[in-house]
């Protein structure tokens, strides 16, 4: 698939406010400068919840988000307010298949006592999904700390990025001409 030919779905996974999708998928289109759609059916994720932990298998709701897989040259990122987890963390902000077609982000962990932006919360949203975005289009994480590729441990290192990937990361996918 070429970039040229490249769309976005967002997909609602569990109770995620409508209003939250449509920022996120208008500030997508304006970075991408590709359509970005909202889907209108909300997947359930209680499959994916471990009652242990009482979070969800973010691998799990990969699988779910395959099925049915997206057509051909649509890249689908699910975005859910629930905890996820992968077994050795303890918790992930996003998940996704390197040169696949899914991903997740959780917006669970993403809005933090000492917010004073109103703005802040719906770009963290908006970085996490063009991050994990990236992942599906096969790029891996990027030194550049301002880059959507660059990897974060907690919200304020979100804040440090780009709502953009860094010119090395444009460059391999030839999104930016």
């Amino acid at each position: 698939m070429t970039p040229s030919r490249l769309s976005l779905e967002l997909v609602p996974v569990g109770a995620v406010p409508p209003v939250l999708l449509r920022d996120t998928a208008r500030r997508m289109e304006g970075i991408l400068f590709r359509p970005v759609s909202v889907g209108e059916a909300i997947l359930d994720a209680a499959p994916a919840l471990d009652l242990v932990r009482r979070q969800y298998l973010a691998s799990r709701l990969l699988s779910m988000l395959e099925d049915p897989a997206p057509p051909p040259g649509v890249k689908r990122i699910g975005v859910t307010n629930l905890d996820l987890f992968l077994p050795v963390f303890t918790h992930l902000y996003g998940y996704a298949q390197l040169g696949g077609t899914v991903g997740v982000v959780s917006t669970f962990r993403l809005k933090t006592e000492e917010e004073t932006s109103v703005d802040l919360f719906p770009e963290r949203v908006a970085k996490e999904v063009l991050h994990e975005l990236g992942h599906t289009l096969g790029l891996v994480h990027c030194k550049a700390p301002w880059c959507a590729m660059h990897p974060s441990r907690w919200p304020e290192e979100i804040d440090l990025k780009d709502l953009a990937y860094c010119p090395s990361c444009a460059h391999v996918l030839a999104l930016f001409r």
